[in-house]
């Protein structure tokens, strides 16, 4: 059994991340899980939110768009549309984003399910970009 954890966060642009690191903890379908070195292998979908990870006593956070996770020999790969850094994130624009879409879904017609879904899981994203629990 290894000491750490290979994580990868993959983008269709490029290869986010590539480090080793101690744990992480994802925003899975059903909730957050956490992985540790020796975790069994298994692939989850995940939710829009943040991806937390220990490098020794350091924490460090993506917020990635959903995605896919994939857990086998102690490689962790995550599959995401998008991967940034909190730091990075205009916090304005996003409290902007999280109105404008509240807007947009409070006005959608109730036989829109599809349409519904997609802007539930694009608020999502906006939530965790402004900070918003």
């Amino acid at each position: 059994m290894a000491d750490t954890i290979q994580l990868k966060v993959i983008t269709p642009l490029k290869l986010v991340l590539d480090e080793n690191v101690d744990e992480l903890v994802a925003p899975g379908e059903l909730g957050e899980f956490g992985i540790l070195p020796g975790h069994v292998p298994f692939v989850s979908t995940l939710n829009p939110g943040e991806l937390r990870y220990k490098q020794g006593s350091n924490e460090k956070v993506l917020i990635i768009d959903g995605g896919l996770a994939d857990i086998k020999d102690d490689v962790v790969n995550i599959l995401t549309d998008l991967a940034q850094s909190p730091s990075d994130i205009d916090i304005v624009a996003a409290q902007k984003e999280v109105e404008s879409l509240e807007k947009e879904l409070s006005d959608l017609e109730d036989n829109t399910d599809t349409d519904k879904t997609e802007l539930q899981r694009k608020l999502k994203l906006a939530h965790v970009k402004a900070g918003i629990k």
